[in-house]
């Protein structure tokens, strides 16, 4: 951690932290599709569907032909939630980031920098839902450079910050696949009090959920 700082973003940066933000989401979809591919559901509903196929042709080359198309079918739908996702944020708040962040009260994003490169990003910004709450968002650290405690000292920053700020706590969300964000959360202190499915035809099917952690900042 040495050669690594902590500062406001600039919008030199922009280009950057979008791409960061668009690795650090794609990323998560290998995992994701393995978490699909292990549902039972998924193996009942699709067992059944073959065995209709190859009883209606006797076809194996054609039950096969079927599997695969499905397998595809299932990464091509994963991969286009993911896609969603990121488009969405791009065109939200990652639109322009100094308006959202940098312009207004007790919000803010910062990039952490290394030998004059943003190797990663978090921001903060009130909760919509409760006055006495900050939100950690978009934290992320570029591939190469994780297992260095970027990542730990992005979130005291954004705690340090909500605490200078008089918020009681910070709270965040994070997909059930993000295996190293939530032991990093855990770590830190963070507790989990929430999960919810994802409200889509992927997220009710599969049960694909996101958790809510909290930080209760000592007073």
């Amino acid at each position: 951690m040495a050669d690594v700082s902590i500062r406001k973003y600039r919008n030199s940066d922009y280009d950057v932290v979008h791409s960061m933000f668009v690795e650090g989401m794609m990323e998560h979809l290998p995992a994701s599709y393995s978490y699909l591919l292990k549902l039972p559901q998924l193996h009942l509903t699709v067992s059944l569907l073959l065995l209709v196929i190859f009883l209606a042709t006797g076809s194996y080359l054609l039950t096969l032909a079927t599997l695969a198309l499905l397998l595809a079918g299932g990464w091509y739908e994963m991969k286009f939630e993911f896609c969603q996702y990121v488009s969405q944020s791009q065109k939200g708040d990652l639109l322009d980031i100094q308006t959202t962040y940098m312009m207004r009260s007790n919000s803010c994003f910062w990039v952490a920098e290394s030998e004059g490169k943003v190797v990663g990003m978090v921001a903060a910004q009130p909760s919509e839902e409760s006055e006495d709450e900050m939100v950690l968002r978009r934290l992320s650290v570029g591939r190469n450079h994780r297992m260095k405690g970027i990542a730990k000292v992005l979130c005291v920053k954004v705690i340090d910050f909500a605490g200078q700020c008089g918020y009681k706590s910070v709270m965040l969300h994070t997909s059930m696949v993000q295996y190293a964000a939530h032991k990093l959360y855990q770590r830190l202190g963070f507790e989990r009090t929430a999960v919810e499915i994802v409200p889509s035809l992927f997220g009710r099917f599969s049960k694909f959920s996101i958790f809510t952690y909290r930080y209760r900042i000592k007073s």
